[in-house]
């Protein structure tokens, strides 16, 4: 078994333990956004004139009032409302509103203005005790949030740093083969690779490194493309010859 096919094995086992990881995430996650929405509804709940009206726990911290409207199939918005937090204290500080703007004059669009009136009412009475009470449960939901948080990241970290694992091990076997016995392309794609600034060399079969200078920063490499004599060019710089590595890694590889 390859270092490639091992490091996909513990790929796999660690997606596994992902899928355990998000969900537990995603249950502390809508656990507090539930808390939240309860103070919404303990607030705004009773406010309202029209009975129709209702909030709706759009995502995260951000509601929206909705009614239902005649002339759609789905219950249209009428005011927003998101929490504002600071990122140095990681307090709400702030709840921002937001409502689209229209010349409708209907007595649908005149009600939903009266609404908005009654949501700003309830947050000039009570927009200190609504943030008081949403940072109070981010608080308490603080440690089990970041126990879940962080357990889901370091997963995540882990899988992408076994990716790279074995993207380096692909790419070392590339350059292996393009200072050796030679890069050979026998699928597909071919390999290109630029010369010059203004000289490019496509479909290429096979490429092998002959010499470097002593700065290391190019080399003579020969070159066949297909129905063609190998042919030698001499000192292309390095980073240029580096990128046929990546091709090789691309096209036979992992094709």
């Amino acid at each position: 078994m390859t270092k490639a096919q091992i490091i996909d094995q513990i790929i796999e086992k660690k997606n596994e333990e992902l899928i355990t990881l998000n969900k537990a995430y995603k249950a502390v996650e809508s656990k507090r956004d539930e808390m939240y929405f309860e103070i919404i509804k303990e607030y705004f709940g009773g406010e309202f004139t029209l009975d129709d009206v209702y909030f709706h726990h759009n995502y995260g911290t951000s509601f929206v009032a909705k009614r239902p409207h005649d002339q759609y199939d789905y219950d249209k918005e009428l005011i927003t409302l998101r929490f504002k937090d600071d990122w140095t204290t990681n307090e709400f500080i702030n709840i921002e509103t937001s409502m689209y703007s229209t010349n409708d004059n209907s007595q649908w669009e005149l009600e939903r203005l009266v609404t908005a009136g009654e949501v700003a009412k309830v947050l000039l009475d009570h927009g200190d005790d609504i943030l008081a009470k949403f940072n109070d449960c981010k608080e308490k939901m603080a440690e089990e949030y970041k126990i879940a948080s962080d357990a889901k990241w370091t997963c995540e970290s882990d899988i992408n740093k076994l990716k790279d694992e074995k993207n380096q091990t692909f790419l070392d076997i590339a350059k292996n083969l393009l200072n050796g016995e030679g890069l050979v392309f026998d699928k597909e794609k071919k390999g290109t690779i630029d010369i010059k600034w203004d000289w490019t060399v496509r479909g290429i079969t096979s490429a092998k490194i002959l010499s470097k200078t002593i700065s290391g920063k190019s080399a003579d490499i020969e070159i066949s493309c297909f129905g063609e004599t190998p042919r030698v060019y001499e000192k292309v710089r390095m980073s240029n010859i580096e990128a046929l590595q990546h091709q090789y890694r691309d096209y036979v590889i992992n094709a």
